[in-house]
């Protein structure tokens, strides 16, 4: 009981820090001089339907509530960011304060170097991971960036779904330039290091760069040596190509190769779901400008990958989409996408399509509507029809207060009639101190 009091508290003397900051608001986001800046944003639904794994439905009601706060003081070149999470489910038991960002951002009037200390996410490794720990930047020279982290997730103190299957440590270290060929390299070293499982040690190199004599290719590769298992885990390469003014084209392949402990510790948890080892894929991607009020975007994937062990099958993803926006002077925009999947045999596929409108009814308020359809039949013999539509609003109340609503309505073989209400208020402040 005290913990979550204390969560309540917290979240609520954000609110206020965002409400005595929207009082002097100014005409700049992020504050020229010492400041503090943000956001806030309440989310509401009800009821959203769950299904567990017994296959017994449940409705429950919840409520998110985001509280983003960061302080600035450009003179001592100093800064921190807090983005938080408190999540309540109304008719349940589960009630939660999840921090994905926390930490302090030091550096020097040069910039030649960068400290950040506490809860952050790591962009500079392979995999994005959120982490309790510090991050340097040392600028040496120019075209020059050595970068070097360490830090310690805890199981149970991170977000849920997010919770990793068990605690473990991040440590690296990269270099990156773009003094060296006219292109962006880096090369670094991972090791993670789980509380129960034995380390991974990874050794990466990436590349980038426009072809040379040309200003209409470009050049792209990123490779990770998986070092205790001595082989290539990851290998992405790709080059895009404008053929026309208006036609971009873009090939790339991939082949990704999971350790042998990936059933235990899991780098990739959402690859883990349907293959069981290698994966090589050919990607090849088409943007199309015919028009200045049309674009059109098409993508093909063919996957050869192990659903178990010794046991390969094929794979494919097909999409299309095409943004519109012929009816500028009556603010109406729309965007209608089609996609074809397949799996591991003919009763493993779905197709679909999505629909969404937009109309700027005023300066101030935004309509939106968006349907979606799909058929699919999974190797679970499991099959049938699903139908999704959302008509929503947007409306800026006064400056800076957004205040959002919709309703959905769903219609698939789980759930006949899912009809849910979502509402949601965001405030944006500035303040300079």
């Amino acid at each position: 009981m005290e913990k979550n009091m204390s969560a309540t508290a917290i979240v609520l003397l954000l609110l206020i820090c965002g409400g005595i900051a929207a009082q002097a608001q100014q005409e700049t986001i992020s504050p020229s001089t010492v400041g503090i800046y943000g956001n806030t944003t309440s989310l509401f639904q009800a009821p959203s339907p769950l299904l567990n794994a017994f296959r017994n439905k449940k409705y429950v009601y919840p409520f998110y509530q985001y509280a983003d706060l960061s302080i600035v003081s450009p003179q001592h070149n100093f800064s921190s960011n807090s983005y938080l999470r408190y999540r309540k489910i109304f008719n349940g038991d589960q009630e939660s304060l999840d921090a994905y960002n926390l930490y302090l951002d030091f550096s020097n009037s040069a910039n030649t170097y960068e400290m950040r200390v506490g809860r952050q996410i790591n962009t500079e490794s392979v995999n994005y991971v959120l982490m309790d720990g510090a991050l340097a930047r040392i600028r040496p020279m120019d075209g020059f960036e050595l970068v070097a982290y360490g830090g310690y997730q805890v199981k149970k103190l991170q977000p849920d779904p997010e919770e990793p299957t068990d605690s473990f440590g991040t440590y690296g270290i990269k270099l990156k330039t773009d003094a060296i060929l006219g292109s962006k390299i880096s090369v670094g070293y991972e090791l993670y290091d789980p509380d129960d499982y034995s380390s991974r040690q990874f050794v990466n190199v990436s590349f980038n760069r426009v072809v040379p004599f040309t200003d209409y290719a470009d050049i792209y590769g990123l490779a990770e040596i998986d070092v205790g298992e001595g082989n290539l885990g990851l290998l992405t390469a790709g080059i895009g190509v404008t053929v026309l003014r208006s036609l971009y084209l873009n090939l790339e392949y991939d082949t990704y190769n999971l350790d042998k402990d990936r059933d235990k510790f899991q780098l990739d948890p959402i690859f883990d779901l349907f293959s069981n080892g290698r994966m090589q894929q050919a990607k090849v991607g088409v943007k199309f400008v015919p028009t200045t009020y049309l674009v059109i975007n098409g993508s093909y994937a063919f996957s050869h990958y192990d659903v178990i062990k010794d046991n390969s099958t094929n794979g494919s993803i097909a999409r299309v989409g095409f943004n519109f926006d012929f009816w500028q002077p009556i603010g109406l925009r729309a965007f209608q996408g089609f996609y074809f999947i397949e799996g591991a045999d003919d009763n493993d596929y779905a197709v679909g399509m999505n629909t969404s409108l937009y109309e700027n009814v005023t300066d101030e308020w935004q309509l939106e509507f968006a349907f979606a359809y799909a058929y699919y039949d999974k190797i679970t013999n499991q099959d049938g029809n699903a139908f999704s539509y959302i008509i929503g609003s947007e409306y800026l109340i006064f400056r800076n207060l957004v205040m959002r609503t919709g309703m959905e309505f769903n219609t698939n073989p789980d759930f006949s009639k899912d009809i849910r209400v979502n509402l949601g208020l965001s405030y944006y402040f500035s303040r300079n101190l």
